[in-house]
């Protein structure tokens, strides 16, 4: 990561991003972290947790109709007064969708009919989803609802006019989710080229040994979650 010195004045743009966890035997907590690619224009080559940008979509009734709970009940839950309803359910949508595209993970209740525990399916969702798909159209192809349950909000960042590893501004609502017991995460080789699974304290000495470039709300983030011993 090349640190930035640049003064930017565009509006943060919002994201979601899911802090995925999983309890390892004998290790305790431990945490999903992907690589992103060298060539990226955002964080190229730092470990992040799964998560991108809130797009219209994520916002609109076509997606809402599938999610598991009214969007007010979400609005609710994110605890942001101020935020327009669909905006608040948007954004559990795009940690959802994101988790998806960038891992393979879906957060998501079969309806009758449906199916979410095959990892081929799981797979070509993804794979629609990178070839432009519209989240929507997979979900009611699919014949599941979103599991907004399985995530917790737990902070949000917004990244400051002068941004020290990025020239881009975001307003991102960090989730925590535990990883669902039939799935296994993997990196999608587009947008992040590794992955791994870490405690907080040992993803935090691997970049202090400089083996794991971090920026600041991905170490804190792992700070928060060093007290916790399990999910």
């Amino acid at each position: 990561m090349q640190l930035n010195s640049e003064i930017v004045t565009t509006p943060p743009r919002a994201s979601a991003t899911v802090v995925l966890l999983r309890d390892a035997p004998q290790k305790g907590l431990e945490v999903f972290l992907l690589r992103r690619h060298t060539a990226s224009a955002v964080l190229g080559g730092a470990y992040v947790f799964p998560g991108g940008k809130l797009d219209d979509a994520d916002c609109a009734p076509a997606v809402h109709a599938h999610l598991d709970v009214e969007p007010l009940a979400l609005h609710r839950a994110l605890g942001e007064p101020e935020l327009p309803v669909a905006t608040a359910a948007g954004l559990y949508v795009a940690a959802v969708r994101e988790a998806l595209e960038e891992c393979g993970v879906l957060f998501a209740h079969a309806n009758p009919g449906g199916e979410v525990h095959s990892p081929a399916l799981r797979q070509q969702w993804q794979q629609q989803l990178h070839a432009g798909a519209v989240f929507a159209d997979v979900l009611h192809a699919a014949d599941v609802r979103v599991d907004t349950q399985h995530l917790a909000p737990w902070s949000r960042w917004i990244t400051p006019v002068q941004p020290s590893v990025t020239n881009k501004r975001f307003d991102t609502r960090f989730f925590v989710a535990v990883l669902p017991a039939d799935q296994v995460p993997k990196h999608d080789d587009i947008e992040a080229i590794d992955s791994v699974w870490l405690s907080p304290l040992e993803a935090l000495t691997r970049y202090w040994a400089n083996e794991v470039p971090l920026a600041p709300p991905q170490i804190m983030t792992l700070v928060s979650l060093l007290p916790h011993r399990d999910t």
